[in-house]
């Protein structure tokens, strides 16, 4: 009856999570349907308000421009004196004067007046002309202009006091013109009706001017309005086949302003509302996906094994999966984690023996290859000396041999002091100063600090060597080599800055390159030595140790090794 009881007790999880996931997802597929309205709403209110500000402030600028022509033309014709004359003139001396003082008028207004283009004045029945035009009007412009005036003035011979406007293409440029005639003198202004247009236009869009059903484009993308369509376009937005067109009217005259758009997805999105919009059915997919992996009974046993994985992170291998389980593919999972953590154990400890003698092994490698190549040229050296019976000499010399090489075969060593290794070296130059006639220096700069700290056995040896058997053959009259040793203290640690130079034909390009890169492999003769030592170094420092080659009047080699680092990790080569 108590087991009954229990079940009666039990609710479905799956039942729980159904109901509550589908509302959940409901009500998030709602609050997003609603966001993108309201984005989308928002924008498309935000583009056309920006689109109506533009045009108005292009109106206006406009407006204002009109304004000021029509107030300098409408002065020149109706008060000046000299323009009256002009018209009237009967003798040579009037027309000098009244030119003179019309040309400087002329000039005032326009510099004075910075929205206007220009102001033409023709006289004589309109056979001669005056002008003034704005600085930045190209010569072609003006011709069209002041050509354009006149041929409009002809077409208005026959009458007299009349007062025009008309709109003329001058190249690029379009301007509104208004044309004032008197008896035998007319006045003419323009301005630019690209004035005031935006400073940033937008994509693809066209930009112009209504004027008599007639549309002049005045920037933007290459467009044409119909006629027919022009009179019936109202002030504000228009919707037309293939495009929306947006209109503001001028209010000093019967132009228009206008920005025509084509139509297309951008107008009412963009890229953010269809990246919302994807990312809402893609929010569909996974949640179906979800609905119907968490309707099984996953979440103990999932939980229950997430728990046991963050214990292995932190190091415990020992642990048990205690929620109760019947999907099987669970079941199997845990079973293989608990068979895995045991083979772990057994294979990390197999791996650290087998690093350590995989280790030795290759120091022991890199060890023999470290055997001398000029044994046989020692021998033959003593054997010359004994024919010579230059005893002495002949001892000195085999005495040295001697301590090369049982410094050499030293079995045990991986590590040495950087006074041993000098004492080595200088032992190494003697031998070559008795084997050779040919002069050899060495300067050997040591900081009394680092006499005592360790670096890698031949870490001087093996840049000396190469410096006597590839640069001593040349033919300079001695060769010359510097060993610095200095002790860096850095806020990162210590560090020994070794530095080796010499004075012969340096590093080939192909080997220089070689020797940079950060695991250099061993592709020639030349450098095997220099190769055979960043092995060791990379093996007793690892990261910590870095290196640079380069030619300057010969090699010059460098190895920065960090103090005290390599230590921990010295083992003796051998047994």
């Amino acid at each position: 009856m108590g087991r009954g009881k229990n079940r009666r007790n039990l609710f479905s999880l799956k039942k729980q999570i159904s109901r509550f996931l589908l509302l959940g997802i409901l009500l998030l597929l709602l609050l997003f349907g609603i966001l993108l309205a309201v984005l989308v709403g928002s924008y498309q209110k935000n583009q056309n308000e920006q689109r109506l500000s533009d045009l108005e402030s292009y109106a206006e600028t406009l407006d204002n421009s009109i304004v000021q022509l029509n107030g300098v033309v409408g002065s020149i014709y109706s008060t000046n004196s000299a323009f009256e004359g002009i018209d009237q003139y009967r003798v040579v001396t009037e027309e000098v004067d009244y030119t003179f003082t019309l040309r400087n008028l002329l000039k005032i207004q326009v510099q004075a007046n910075k929205n206007l283009s220009g102001l033409f004045l023709y006289y004589d029945n309109l056979e001669k002309e005056l002008y003034y035009v704005s600085e930045k009007m190209s010569y072609e412009v003006k011709e069209i202009l002041k050509q354009g005036g006149r041929t409009f003035g002809q077409a208005l011979s026959s009458q007299i006091y009349t007062h025009e406007r008309y709109v003329l293409e001058a190249g690029e440029e379009i301007f509104y013109n208004v044309f004032l005639k008197k008896t035998a003198a007319s006045i003419s202004g323009c301005v630019s009706l690209s004035l005031g247009l935006p400073d940033t236009l937008e994509h693809k869009a066209a930009y112009g001017v209504l004027c008599d059903g007639v549309f002049y484009q005045t920037a933007g993308a290459q467009t044409t309005l119909d006629s027919e369509i022009c009179k019936i376009l109202v002030s504000g937005k228009n919707r037309i086949p293939g495009a929306v067109v947006y209109l503001r009217e001028l209010g000093t005259t019967d132009l228009a302003v206008v920005e025509i758009l084509p139509m297309s997805l951008w107008l009412y999105v963009n890229w953010m509302h269809l990246a919302l919009a994807a990312l809402g059915v893609a929010f569909v997919l996974l949640s179906v996906r979800i609905y119907r992996l968490v309707t099984r009974e996953l979440i103990r046993p999932l939980e229950d094994m997430t728990s046991a994985l963050r214990q292995i992170q932190e190091g415990v291998w020992e642990v048990n999966f205690q929620a109760p389980n019947r999907v099987e593919e669970i079941e199997n999972v845990r079973q293989t984690v608990n068979v895995m953590l045991k083979e772990i154990e057994q294979y990390k400890i197999r791996t650290y023996e087998e690093q350590l003698e995989k280790q030795k092994t290759q120091l022991q490698y890199l060890q023999l290859q470290l055997a001398p190549h000029f044994y046989t040229n020692c021998l033959k050296n003593a054997y010359y000396m004994l024919m010579l019976k230059e005893y002495d000499n002949v001892e000195q010399f085999l005495l040295c041999l001697s301590t090369h090489l049982r410094y050499l075969l030293q079995k045990d060593t991986t590590m040495v002091t950087v006074g041993t290794e000098r004492d080595f070296v200088q032992n190494y130059l003697q031998l070559q100063r008795q084997m050779t006639t040919k002069a050899l220096l060495c300067e050997m700069q040591i900081d009394e600090e680092a006499l005592e700290e360790e670096i890698p056995i031949l870490a001087l040896q093996t840049f000396v060597e190469n410096a006597v058997k590839y640069a001593r053959g040349q033919e300079t009259a001695e060769l010359r080599i510097r060993i610095q040793v200095r002790l860096r203290k850095t806020a990162e640690g210590d560090y020994l800055d070794i530095s080796i130079r010499d004075n012969g034909p340096g590093y080939p390009e192909e080997v220089l390159h070689m020797l940079n890169q950060e695991e250099p492999s061993e592709e020639q003769s030349l450098g095997v030595g220099i190769l055979n030592l960043q092995s060791r170094i990379r093996l007793s420092y690892g990261a910590d140790a870095s290196w640079y080659f380069e030619n300057s009047g010969g090699a010059c080699s460098e190895l920065i090794l960090p103090v005290g680092r390599g230590k921990e990790d010295e083992r003796p080569v051998g047994g």
